[in-house]
């Protein structure tokens, strides 16, 4: 019986000292202990209702809320401090070694799951966690940010089976859930995210192609339109496949479209900001707002170069995941303010804003660039157009049928036929249409930057972070700066 008690009181202390030294396993534990109605005595170990209080020789200890965060239910052991990595720029060696990393990786072929799979998504949602967690306890850590970016890549990436056997449903989805689970475990470890990196990077050749990720001859002689077409059949959006299967197709990734692009995205100064101070604080949103911006993305969202996907968001707030699904919801509110003020170190801007390039091809064989900005950025920008959409349409009125104004296209094209049919009976009407040319990248920064200043103050930050510097548009294995314009994205 000694010995039993002397164990027991072993593991107790082994889990108190655990407890009090690593700040995501203290988290971690009170979020479920809020999520269970249940709140921790320090002291003895043990579990409570929150209604009862736990006895002791010569107190009671009782629960309260102090804080009103997750930290309340855990009663008498402090809240660990964050360890902060040094970035200071007296260091510029470690900082370009990390910016060198994220261009290196984002460079890889490298596609993400569109779905967690179930079995997964409790353990991703504690691994993005703490990765927010890191980045709001120390905005100015670039090491932070950059595995903050990095870690669908690391962790998300698909599996493409090697052998017949492994080609099987079964045997497929088992291969892919494990390799995400055993690259979530390591990733928890102190030096996870370094060992991913390596792992990830020993696994590319010299081709630039990943082992093992060789496709089958009849999925390269594929037709293009076809692959996006079943791709989007597969997604549910059955008018987006027809749409695809009508349209012109991409164009093929030669030195012509790549000059084409080029031309399109011309080499500009940087542009001037306004040196005034902003009208308006910055906007600061709450968790109901972020997570209603997150259900809005379409099913079937693309990514952007970092892997993320709108789906892994709702797999990780949802499921399996809910128990930690409002610490999570919690720290994505937190950095998407982080991002809002401007606190993201400028050197990331230009992979914030970094997105694939696709050249569409015109009916009249012209190239019409389309980027797929991130998800992250997308998400933001979702919450701030949000909250200045109302006012942006009253400031711009009649003038304008695209912002504020529910099918606004269509109601311009009715309106139009409707017009012609009445009056336009003798042949006596003309039409004329105007188009600008190349007119998303035309756009002048230096003009958007003071208008957003002047009319959106509360978002100008977000802006300013995203447009005062080049962004980074890869096309295939290569990769074009963008200094001029607003960029066509997919939102």
């Amino acid at each position: 019986m000694q010995s039993t008690h002397l164990k027991t009181e072993c593991r107790r202390l082994s889990l108190k000292g655990a407890i009090s030294k690593d700040l995501d396993l203290f988290l971690d534990v009170a979020e479920v202990l809020r999520a269970g109605g249940k709140w921790l005595c320090g002291k003895c170990m043990v579990m409570h209702a929150l209604s009862r209080g736990c006895k002791h020789d010569n107190e009671v200890v009782l629960f309260a809320i102090n804080s009103g965060d997750v930290e309340d239910f855990i009663v008498g052991i402090r809240k660990p401090c964050q360890v902060v990595v040094d970035t200071n720029p007296r260091h510029p060696a470690g900082l370009g070694g990390k910016v060198n990393l994220l261009e290196h990786v984002f460079s890889l072929p490298i596609q993400t799951v569109k779905s967690i799979p179930p079995s997964c998504r409790l353990l991703f949602a504690q691994v993005l966690t703490g990765a927010l967690r890191k980045v709001v306890a120390s905005p100015g850590s670039v090491d932070n940010w950059v595995q903050l970016l990095l870690l669908p890549r690391c962790t998300l990436r698909v599996v493409r089976p090697s052998s017949r056997q492994e080609r099987r449903s079964g045997n497929r989805k088992s291969l892919q859930c494990s390799n995400i689970l055993r690259a979530l475990t390591v990733w928890k470890d102190g030096s996870g995210f370094d060992d991913l990196v390596s792992s990830l990077l020993d696994s590319v050749e010299e081709t630039g192609a990943l082992k093992g990720e060789c496709r089958r001859q009849e999925d390269k002689e594929r037709d293009p339109n076809i692959k996006q077409c079943l791709r989007k059949v597969r997604d549910g959006h059955f008018t987006a496949a027809v749409k695809v299967l009508c349209s012109s197709g991409v164009a093929p990734l030669s030195d012509s479209t790549l000059k084409a692009l080029i031309d399109k995205h011309p080499v500009v100064p940087p542009p001037s900001s306004p040196s005034n101070p902003l009208a308006q604080p910055t906007l600061v949103v709450n968790g109901k707002c972020v997570l209603k911006c997150i259900r809005s993305f379409p099913k079937g969202t693309s990514c952007g170069r970092d892997g993320l996907r709108a789906q892994h968001l709702l797999d990780a707030v949802g499921g399996e995941g809910s128990i930690t699904s409002s610490g999570l919801l919690a720290s994505i509110t937190e950095v998407v303010n982080l991002w809002l003020g401007g606190s993201c170190p400028k050197v990331l801007a230009e992979f914030v804003a970094s997105a694939p390039l696709t050249p569409l091809l015109k009916p009249d064989k012209g190239i019409r660039p389309i980027a797929v900005g991130g998800i992250w950025r997308r998400l933001v920008s979702k919450v701030a157009m949000k909250k200045v959409g109302k006012e942006m349409t009253q400031y711009l009125g009649d003038h304008q049928f695209g912002v504020g104004v529910p099918n606004g296209a269509e109601a311009v094209l009715h309106s139009a036929n409707r017009f012609l049919n009445s009056f336009h009976a003798d042949g006596s009407l003309a039409l004329l249409t105007v188009d600008f040319s190349n007119a998303f990248n035309m756009v002048d920064r230096t003009t958007f930057l003071q208008e957003v200043h002047q009319r959106c103050p509360s978002i100008y930050r977000w802006v300013q972070f995203l447009y005062a510097q080049p962004a980074r548009l890869y096309v295939g294995n290569e990769c074009i700066g963008a200094t001029t314009g607003e960029m066509r994205r997919i939102l």
